[in-house]
């Protein structure tokens, strides 16, 4: 019978069933060396709340147009990324949330595209 320990004794726990993971958040933030914390992608997806969360307040105000100018692209930007970010794992680093990023876009942009350039045929129909 072997004996099981542990490779990183902040994030498992060993014993003769295995090894145990402690705490999964740990284990993302033990994933990537020299970093503490949230992982790119949970982090960009929790600012972006917070974003989104300003530029309601500052559609929702009344007394200041600048504000309200300021609050709207602030809030359609944030909800462009929120999907994107929305649809990238939160343990992602940040090349692979760029990647991933980048390939939403992509898509949006040719589903606009083909829209565009579909609609004159369509309404011919």
């Amino acid at each position: 019978m072997s004996s099981v320990t542990t490779v990183d004794p902040k994030v498992e726990t060993a014993s003769a069933e295995g090894r145990i993971l402690a705490d999964p958040a740990a284990t993302l933030a033990a994933s990537e060396p020299g970093r503490r914390g949230l992982p790119f992608a949970a982090r960009f997806q929790s600012i972006l709340i917070v974003v989104m969360f300003a530029g309601f307040v500052l559609i929702a105000q009344g007394f200041s147009k600048t504000l309200y100018q300021i609050g709207l692209p602030l809030l359609v930007l944030a909800a462009f990324l929120q999907i994107a970010f929305g649809n990238i794992p939160s343990a992602a680093n940040f090349a692979a949330s760029m990647k991933l990023l980048l390939l939403t876009w992509v898509i949006v942009v040719a589903v606009f595209v083909l829209g565009i350039l579909l609609a004159p045929f369509l309404i011919d129909l």
